[in-house]
């Protein structure tokens, strides 16, 4: 199934959840927009659980419970304890659940024009995988025929380039995971690059200008989620 065709099938579930639940006397008096934010709160939760994003499953969850906190005379809890508990979560289950990089090759620390610190890594694995937390990297791929890639970043920065990557005959796709940070992807201007991203709350941009890339280039495909964090697609 599509990743769309998820999204749109939770969202018009959910949505009649709550249209049945607004005739129930404890919901009657809650506004048409709190239920219409419930519904696309829904929607992410159940999107987020399907895909394992700890910080959509849980930011969406605290969210709800800002919403009916007053409404359904739940125990009231601060929204700001709500979120932070909620984002600690989301790290502890991303540092329980996800495995650490298989390669790594010669790592380097280099200081920025602003005198914050970034790890410098080249990377030669045609399946790499990457995860940055709390802080700012930059990798460098080698590799001889890409098939796949995992990217993940969560309070930091990522650069990854792929001028030195050659694809593998049938193209490849990887897949990236940003929550509250920053990834920016550097491809050859001559790659074909296909974008099937959901962002909940984040931002995706691509900066190429100039002609379209063959059709016979090689194509790579970028899939993922971002959540309130952004993705920058550049060329070199």
């Amino acid at each position: 199934m599509k990743h769309g065709n998820w999204f749109w099938g939770i969202f018009f579930v959910a949505a009649a959840v709550f249209v049945i639940a607004s005739q129930v006397t404890s919901f009657a008096h809650i506004g048409f927009w709190t239920i219409a934010a419930a519904v696309l709160l829904a929607a992410v939760f159940f999107q987020s659980l399907v895909r394992l994003n700890y910080f959509g499953v849980f930011v969406s969850l605290a969210l709800g419970y800002i919403l009916f906190q007053l409404p359904l005379q739940l125990v009231y809890i601060s929204p700001w304890l709500l979120l932070l508990a909620a984002v600690l979560l989301a790290i502890g289950f991303h540092t329980i659940f996800r495995t650490r990089p298989k390669n790594a090759a010669v790592c380097r620390r280099v200081a920025g024009g602003n005198g914050d610190y970034r790890t410098v890594e080249d990377i030669d694995d045609n399946n790499p995988y990457v995860k940055v937390s709390f802080g700012a990297s930059s990798k460098y791929l080698h590799a001889d025929a890409l098939r796949g890639g995992q990217f993940y970043c969560n309070f930091g920065a990522l650069e990854v380039y792929f001028d030195q990557v050659h694809l593998a005959p049938e193209g490849a796709e990887i897949f990236v995971d940003c929550s509250f940070g920053e990834i920016k992807l550097f491809f050859p201007r001559s790659w074909r690059v296909e974008e099937k991203l959901h962002s909940g709350i984040g931002s995706v941009t691509s900066s190429f200008r100039g002609k379209p890339a063959a059709e016979d280039a090689p194509q790579i495909t970028v899939t993922g989620n971002v959540s309130l964090g952004s993705l920058v697609i550049d060329y070199v």
